[in-house]
């Protein structure tokens, strides 16, 4: 079976979307969405779990400046400040907390790395310039009074929490000044969604959302779902269609394809996907834009045990203790980052599972997850009585087909590739520049990639690209 629209756009994530919606506002109707999966929302994905919901991928609006979440959301008064934004508290793998006023010293000093000018001209990697940077700050008589262990051990905690926040297995793989350009978008980083969750944005998108008070716009009549895309077939002849087919036989022709997926499926498919193979460039972006892992166990219990201790938790290895750890039955629990509060769900606390411990722990069964982090839980917060979770819920993105990731960032092979996100961005054309081949999605954002904010910017940039092109 053949069917065919003037526009396609691959993947109902938070890109396409908002590139769909762009385009049937400005009467390019003519258009479907081919999506993978049975649902919308991509690497947004807000369900049912405990009292309400939670977000298995998109949990935070970042920023409010030049944020186009915000852009939807704020005003209508849809977003509040998270738990996680206070309360947060360094807990040793002995139970012994740290002191506060020491935790808000070394954050400080973290924070003020991290802003620091020096960075955009520094040639080695964050973890070097991060270390040195951090090591010659505590040497500082201001900072002479926190123990020497106590910085080491911080400065490992700090390094798995940038990790996670870069999606990067390794912050001595990530070129310091790659940062530079980065947009971080000013104000709350952690704007919460007062217990309606991500899937919010969705609505607002699509002009669905109570609040708007709006004419919904009818993109879901668009979407051909459990739709997974096998081969793009372009052409640089004028008026010549790209023809995609699909694993279940089907085909599609149409005038242009917005391609929004996700860089780890590209990665995987890169030899497969495209006919005629992209240029070199292209691949090139492809191949070395990085993909990390970054994922969720998110845990119910009876009653909270942590309540009066903290919201986030950064955990904090004696380094004879974590080498034990690397050679027991739990080694995989390395990849914990933090534990935290899921705002509005007094009786939820999640942890963040990075890197390749992260990947291994998508393989275990639940039972040995739900062991693994009562483990980890008994070890760091040894003055409370633990029980095990009643339920657990986790997200498995590097392990899932249709991502096999979580966000991108950039890499040592990036730099290598001299390639970055710009390069993913631009299209390709026929011989008379007409746009056939777009591509979309948080990776192609320079300034915004691993964000949604940054994947609705990107697709409204290649809507954008189409309107100009038809309204000449």
């Amino acid at each position: 079976m053949k069917m065919s629209a003037r526009i396609i756009i691959v993947g109902a994530g938070a890109s396409g979307l908002a590139a769909a919606s762009c385009l049937y506002e400005h009467g390019l109707t003519n258009l479907v969405i081919l999506e993978a999966t049975d649902r919308i929302g991509g690497r947004v994905h807000t369900v049912p779990f405990g009292g309400n919901v939670i977000d298995l991928g998109a949990q935070w609006c970042h920023g409010e400046k030049n944020n186009a979440v915000y852009e939807l959301a704020g005003p209508l008064n849809l977003l509040e400040s998270s738990v996680v934004s206070s309360k947060n508290v360094l807990v040793k793998n002995t139970g012994e907390i740290v002191p506060q006023e020491i935790t808000n010293r070394l954050m400080a000093a973290a924070h003020e790395i991290m802003e620091s000018e020096a960075m955009s001209s520094y040639d080695g990697t964050l973890g070097d310039f991060f270390t040195s940077m951090f090591l010659k700050m505590m040497d500082d008589e201001k900072m002479k009074d926190i123990d020497r262990v106590l910085v080491q051990q911080f400065l490992r905690c700090y390094q798995s929490y940038q990790e996670g926040y870069i999606a990067t297995d390794s912050w001595y793989d990530l070129i310091a000044s790659s940062l530079d350009d980065y947009d971080y978008c000013e104000g709350d980083q952690s704007l919460s969604w007062m217990g309606k969750g991500y899937k919010s944005v969705l609505d607002l998108l699509l002009k669905k959302h109570p609040a708007q008070n709006a004419d919904p716009i009818p993109i879901e009549d668009k979407i051909v779902f459990n739709k997974t895309v096998s081969n793009i077939n372009w052409s640089k002849v004028p008026d010549y269609p790209v023809t995609i087919k699909c694993t279940d036989g089907t085909s599609f022709d149409a005038n242009h394809v917005i391609v929004t997926t996700s860089i780890g499926v590209l990665k995987e498919n890169i030899s497969t996907l495209f006919t005629p193979e992209l240029p070199t460039i292209k691949q090139n972006s492809i191949r070395g834009i990085y993909f990390g892992t970054v994922n969720k166990i998110i845990m119910e219990f009876d009653e909270p045990f942590w309540t009066t201790i903290g919201n986030t938790f950064g955990l904090i290895w004696n380094a004879e203790d974590l080498e034990k750890l690397c050679e027991s039955k739990y080694a995989w629990t390395e990849g914990a980052s933090a534990f935290f509060k899921i705002d509005r769900q007094p009786n939820l606390l999640a942890v963040w599972m990075i890197g390749k411990e992260g990947r291994q722990a998508e393989l275990l069964d639940d039972r040995d997850v739900i062991d693994g982090m009562t483990f980890l839980m008994k070890k760091f917060f040894k003055n409370e009585e633990i029980p095990e979770p009643v339920k657990i819920i986790r997200s498995k993105w590097s392990s899932d087909r249709n991502f096999r990731g979580s966000y991108s960032s950039y890499s040592l092979r990036t730099e290598q590739l001299k390639t970055s996100c710009r390069d993913l961005a631009v299209p390709l054309t026929d011989c008379l520049g007409t746009p056939v081949l777009l591509f979309a999605g948080e990776a192609t954002n320079h300034e915004q990639y691993g964000t949604v904010h940054g994947a609705i910017a990107s697709g409204r940039r290649e809507a954008d690209r189409l309107i100009k092109m038809y309204k000449k």
